[in-house]
């Protein structure tokens, strides 16, 4: 009975939250562009480097402001060409294997279909190493969340 109070009580909080809009900020368009009107700000990063950022305009305790983030100036977490296979993809230039479970089933279909809670299954192309147990990382997102190597010893 009390964890169902308190299942209760948590949704409660979450649609008044929600209603309210008070996790969420309001971004205002017009003040998150660039003085010279090309760029809007996506976000704030701290001012000594640290892996620190912000949806919100910030300062550091000692009352440095935090620095803005352009969208021109954003450096992506994928790796370069990154966009390509979709593109490749409209324009027919690969071609489609089979089709996999999104939910990371071992069934697989030679023709586009749903599974059973309406998730489309997704395309899996000539070339694409999908074997379920590589994960790839962009050298470029290693990068941005600081991954360091060593020699084993």
């Amino acid at each position: 009975m009390l964890i169902l109070a308190a299942f209760i009580a948590a949704g409660i909080g979450g649609y008044r939250i929600g209603r309210h809009k008070r996790l969420l900020p309001s971004i205002d368009a017009g003040a998150a562009e660039r003085a010279d009107g090309h760029s809007p700000v996506i976000y704030y990063r701290d001012p000594d480097g640290k892996p620190l950022y912000s949806a919100e305009p910030r300062s550091t305790p000692d009352g440095r402001p935090w620095r803005p983030v352009h969208a021109d100036e954003d450096i992506g977490f994928d790796a370069d060409g990154a966009t390509e296979p979709k593109a490749a993809a409209a324009s027919g230039s690969r071609k489609i294997l089979h089709y996999r479970n999104p939910m990371g089933l071992p069934d697989i279909s030679k023709v586009p279909k749903k599974d059973p809670m309406g998730m489309d299954y997704i395309p899996v192309y000539e070339g694409e190493d999908d074997d379920g147990a590589t994960v790839q990382v962009s050298a470029g997102k290693l990068q941005r969340i600081g991954v360091k190597t060593e020699t084993a010893a």
